[in-house]
């Protein structure tokens, strides 16, 4: 009896150092911030990927104020105006359910009297998995900086 205790103690132990290894393995990466975080896309303004989203935000931005009878496109964004892709400056990518590309587009606006250059926040998802590569604007807000 005191024998099969003990091998019962030891099998517990076993398994109990077993899932704590696990454990910590599996919590590693999120310590250090690597999982889910955002990363910084050093060349964004010559990054050909960067300039394609950059330039799909605008469009897409565009296609919605068409559709949305110019109040802002039917998601709400408060841009009321058309606009012309002028660059990137700056972007971050994260991995979410897709790629989350967070970027300051540089735009400025069409038209007789249009203002200078405008800095806009755009958030546009890619889902690579998708048959044709799918892009969804999500977020297209004036920048505060």
């Amino acid at each position: 009896m005191a024998a099969s205790a003990a091998s019962i103690s030891l099998l517990l132990l076993a398994t109990l150092a077993i899932a704590a290894a696990a454990a910590a393995e599996t919590a590693q990466p999120l310590a250090h911030g690597a999982t889910g975080g955002r990363t910084t896309i050093k060349d964004a303004s010559t990054n050909k990927l960067v300039k394609s989203l950059g330039r799909f935000a605008v469009a897409e931005h565009n296609r919605r104020l068409r559709h949305g009878g110019g109040s802002g496109g039917n998601n709400g964004d408060p841009i009321t105006v058309r606009l012309t892709f002028t660059a990137v400056a700056a972007a971050q990518r994260q991995v979410v359910s897709g790629v989350a590309y967070y970027l300051k587009v540089i735009a400025r606006e069409r038209g007789a009297g249009a203002g200078g250059d405008r800095p806009i926040d755009a958030v546009v998802v890619v889902k690579a998995w998708v048959k044709h590569e799918s892009r969804e604007l999500v977020s297209f807000m004036p920048s505060p900086k």
